[in-house]
């Protein structure tokens, strides 16, 4: 049966696009036109904007009788709802508008989507989504109400944990001392939206990249001075602080013991960068006083959610080494 509702879920919001296009291509042509030459963005996030300013559009722009496109869908579609189930989900979603999530947290396949503007939270579920997000990456769109959480509305825009950092302080700032709350983003949605969609990373914005507590910075230092006496170089070290920020950002580590994450990012470096291995888990652990397993452990926390990173930055780690 849950097969069944969630193919009904999906052809719902198929049937209230092809109802906006079909009626209203060219009035959603002309909204989309008047954002999009405002941003630099590649036809991939072009693509994804233009989308989403339609979404804002068929669900937020009140036209001339005073209805939006979706509240016009739902009066001629009155009597055609599948089952009387369909028409609740699709009346509860009159309220709907997108905006920018952060994600919260994730349990299992559950996320917790917290408004970057206005702080509140909502349990949202994807439907056939094979790749997953990881904490504290932004999304960009809109949930709808469906079962006993959210589902996302057609598709979302991403951005990593890296770029969520940058994108964050710069927002922060565009908007310092205004009132944000859910009206205000419902307004300005092509505009943030856009912000969000055109950032690009530069070679700036990976450096000195924040730690988010007190352990995190200790566990920094600690490697440091280490790698330092090792006679790693001062690009190697710089990589090595944006990695363990980058992993902060995503992980959120509760840090009990600041040795066991110093070593093992010590491992790490050495088991991916060093052309010749020089550190064993049974040595380090000697040397920082904690046990091999734990240093083992730490390691596999590391380069699980690492591994990616370094196919992003791999000529910026060749450069460091070489240096």
């Amino acid at each position: 049966m849950e097969k069944v509702l969630e193919s009904e879920l999906v052809g719902l919001q198929v049937e209230i696009m092809r109802y906006s296009y079909e009626k209203y291509r060219v009035e959603l042509e002309s909204v989309s036109a008047n954002y999009i030459h405002k941003y630099s963005m590649n036809e991939m996030k072009q693509e994804a904007y233009e989308e989403l300013l339609h979404l804002w559009y068929i669900f937020t722009g009140e036209r001339e009788n005073n209805q939006t496109i979706f509240e016009e869908f739902l009066v001629a579609n009155e009597n055609k709802f599948s089952r009387p189930l369909v028409k609740e989900w699709a009346q509860s979603w009159k309220v709907a508008t997108p905006s920018i999530y952060k994600v919260a947290n994730i349990r299992g396949e559950v996320y917790t989507m917290e408004d970057f503007f206005t702080k509140e939270k909502v349990k949202v579920t994807y439907i056939g989504r094979e790749d997953t997000l990881n904490k504290n990456e932004l999304v960009v769109g809109m949930f709808v109400p469906y079962q006993q959480a959210n589902v996302v509305f057609m598709s979302t825009f991403e951005r990593g944990t890296l770029e969520a950092i940058r994108i964050e302080e710069k927002i922060g700032r565009m908007l310092e001392g205004l009132e944000l709350n859910a009206s205000y983003v419902r307004e300005n949605f092509p505009q943030l939206a856009g912000q969000v969609i055109e950032f690009e990373l530069s070679e700036e914005d990976v450096q000195d990249l924040p730690v988010q507590d007190e352990a995190q910075g200790q566990v920094l230092e600690l490697f440091t001075t280490v790698a330092k006496k090792r006679g790693y170089p001062a690009k190697l070290l710089s990589f090595a602080q944006m990695l363990w920020s980058i992993y902060c950002m995503k992980e959120s580590p509760g840090i009990r013991n600041v040795q066991n994450y110093a070593a093992a990012l010590l491992y790490f470096l050495d088991t991916h960068f060093m052309k010749e291995q020089l550190e064993t888990q049974k040595g380090l652990a000697e040397e920082f006083g904690i046990s091999p397993g734990s240093v083992s452990t730490t390691y596999r926390k590391l380069d699980d959610l690492l591994q990616p990173v370094l196919e992003t930055f791999a000529e910026d780690i060749a450069e460091a080494l070489n240096t």
